[in-house]
């Protein structure tokens, strides 16, 4: 599987008054294909009426650390740090991860947390909020639907 970034944009009731307002909203989905993401955004909008796919991105992803009760995405880049023996220098690769927390200082627990079992040495590089509204995990369906 693959993760893409999924960018739509459609019409929301945005108050009480029920005015109508166009927002675009990003979300990330699991999937085989570019048309394969494009087809599970439209099952997920479904609900929400008509909408326009703005843009389908494949992203490269290491890990995801989610946890239902938080709203918010945390896309973090962090290195491995491993020993080149024969020049004897550290080198570091870097990759992308995406954690679910409420604030930046949970989001780097959430990565410690996910990460405690990495043999390896590693250092949390960076971390910034997305603007991911969900994440659509990939999910293999049954015969009894």
């Amino acid at each position: 599987m693959s993760w893409f970034d999924c960018k739509i944009t459609y019409e929301k009731e945005v108050n009480q008054s029920g005015k109508m307002r166009k927002v675009s909203e990003s979300y990330l989905v699991d999937a085989e294909t570019f048309t394969d993401a494009e087809a599970r955004m439209a099952e997920e909008m479904g609900s929400r009426g008509s909408y326009i796919m703005d843009s389908v991105r494949k992203i490269r992803l290491y890990e995801l650390f989610l946890d239902e009760k938080s709203e918010r995405y945390y896309k973090s880049k962090v290195g491995f740090i491993t020993l080149d023996e024969k020049a004897g220098v550290e080198k570091r690769k870097y990759v992308q991860m995406i954690v679910q927390a409420d604030d930046i200082d949970e989001a780097l627990q959430n990565i410690h947390k996910g990460m405690k079992d990495t043999l390896g040495d590693y250092e949390v590089v960076s971390i910034t909020e997305t603007a991911y509204m969900d994440v659509f995990k990939y999910q293999i369906k049954t015969g009894e639907e």
